[in-house]
């Protein structure tokens, strides 16, 4: 049997990461869904095969079309998105990855390995800290709860609909 060099502790947060981080794509998969205006199977199908990052701006172009770029939760709206970028990111960062010992405690060291144009072939090493994984697991799933409350609001102010409101379409 393979025994990598990840101790448990390190295993528990890169696992909340990718948990976490499939939680916020549901959520925004979600918002997706109320902009679309039919029921939950449809936003299910057209989300279904979309990238993060294809799913993130079909939610601004939907938004934009129902509301407007000049509505005043647009705003809020493309600094959550922003966000999401940013922790598919750092989520990226950590999953595609291989890891290594480090001989600084409570650190094991991230590998990535590119070959760009630019650069050509080169090995990347960081140390990261397992207060660092918590940290990314924890802004992970503040986003997704802003999301869900922003998704609230505006189910409560006529923006967004659920499976309730939807029943009730024409």
């Amino acid at each position: 049997m393979v025994r990598h060099p990840v101790p448990d502790e390190h295993l528990k947060c890169i696992g909340d990461i990718t948990v976490s981080f499939a939680l916020l794509e549901s959520s925004v998969q979600s918002l997706v869904w109320s902009m679309l205006n039919e029921r939950q199977r449809i936003g299910q199908i057209v989300t279904a095969e979309l990238s993060f990052r294809n799913l993130r701006s079909l939610l601004i172009s939907l938004y934009i079309e129902r509301h407007g770029k000049q509505d005043k939760d647009f705003g809020k709206l493309k600094e959550l998105v922003e966000r999401t970028a940013s922790a598919e990111d750092k989520r990226n960062q950590i999953t595609h990855s291989i890891w290594a010992s480090c001989k600084e405690l409570n650190s094991i060291t991230r590998i990535k390995t590119t070959a760009k144009e630019k650069n050509g072939f080169k090995f990347q090493f960081e140390d990261v800290k397992l207060n660092q994984l918590n940290e990314i697991a924890s802004d992970i799933k503040i986003l997704t709860s802003e999301i869900r409350c922003f998704w609230i609001y505006l189910m409560e102010n006529g923006k967004a609909i659920n499976d309730h409101t939807i029943n009730k379409l024409p």
